[in-house]
């Protein structure tokens, strides 16, 4: 073959190799991204995110990633057909907006009622540009208000049994929220890149996190080690106030485990693989008609204003029972 062939030939795959490896490219970041109230948004995210802006059911201007707006519309068009239209509400909000609305609702409503229902930013799935929030339209008459949506099961019960086939999960589940953090939103789906493990979280009737494996262990992964303090110290409190409290909640400052041994403190604890020690800064919510010295400790006092115990910092040790496979408190005090 001359030369000249050649050198057009290589041309020639070089081109079509770019055409095809473009047309089979998929984005490089991950689909399966874990953004809760435990796990940050990589910092990469949203330089690398591919958005589009479309209009939500008020016509006001919104952003969703492409892959995701793609596959929401054929989701859409299904739904129509069985006599369901759904619109979108909220998709995509950045870091940046987030702050914005955790700084208005702070200087409205107080910092200790953001802390309980706005997300932290860095901490909201919507940074992903995956989750969507929809809203229903019924003949002229658009129903976006939570309580009507949580109310119409019979509708929504047809949107979820569709959304796998279209790579969506429903992201926050019924009576789940001692997992995913957050209550019941039939409205809220999740686009996770693939129908197969959509389809496989949905059949199962599990949460996202169950899924990748996230809240199991809390070896190595803060975020697990966090949520199941939280639990177990949910247990905890209820069988230690009984009927004094109505809620609490809870900030981990610090989690230890037995890589620190050589911190004497932490090594007297005698920590298994699967232990960790941690601290903690809590906020109770009393019943009506209690006696309020009962909750107020040495490093806590009443808000009358929020109307919670508040500032109380403790310590504790979570230990593993290997015989029924779940966590308990052991330790709960103002020193280990």
């Amino acid at each position: 073959m001359k030369r000249k062939s050649i050198i057009l030939l290589g041309a020639v795959i070089i081109v079509a190799g770019i055409f095809i490896t473009g047309c089979e490219k998929k984005e490089k970041y991950d689909y399966l991204v874990l953004v809760n109230k435990y796990s940050k948004l990589p910092d990469d995210w949203e330089k690398n995110v591919k958005l589009v802006t479309t209009k939500n059911a008020w016509k006001e201007d919104i952003k969703i990633e492409k892959e995701a707006f793609s596959q929401y519309k054929e989701l859409k068009k299904a739904l129509e057909k069985e006599g369901v239209t759904i619109e979108l509400d909220s998709v995509y909000r950045s870091v940046k907006e987030q702050q914005k609305l955790w700084d208005d609702w702070t200087k409205e409503k107080g910092i200790d009622y953001v802390k309980k229902y706005v997300a932290v930013p860095g901490y909201s799935e919507h940074h992903t540009g995956l989750a969507v929030d929809i809203c229903l339209r019924k003949g002229k008459k658009l129903v976006a208000e939570n309580d009507d949506m949580i109310a119409d099961r019979k509708t929504f019960a047809k949107i979820h049994k569709k959304i796998a086939d279209y790579g969506f999960i429903l992201r926050y589940l019924e009576n789940r929220d001692d997992i995913t953090g957050y209550s019941y939103e039939p409205w809220h789906l999740r686009y996770v890149g693939s129908k197969k493990i959509a389809k496989e979280i949905m059949d199962k009737n599990i949460t996202f996190e169950e899924y990748l494996g996230k809240i199991k262990d809390v070896k190595g992964t803060p975020e697990a080690a966090k949520y199941q303090i939280e639990k177990a110290l949910q247990k905890y409190f209820k069988k230690a106030y009984k009927d004094l409290i109505k809620d609490a909640r809870f900030n981990v400052e610090k989690i230890y485990s037995k890589k620190e041994e050589k911190d004497p403190l932490i090594k007297s604890l005698k920590l298994g693989d699967k232990d960790v020690a941690f601290e903690v800064e809590y906020q109770l919510l009393p019943e009506d008609d209690i006696d309020l010295n009962l909750l107020i400790t040495a490093n806590g006092e009443y808000d009358k204003k929020l109307g919670w115990v508040v500032d109380v910092h403790r310590v504790g040790v979570l230990k593993y029972n290997s015989k029924n496979d779940s966590y308990s408190i052991t330790e709960f005090g103002t020193g280990f």
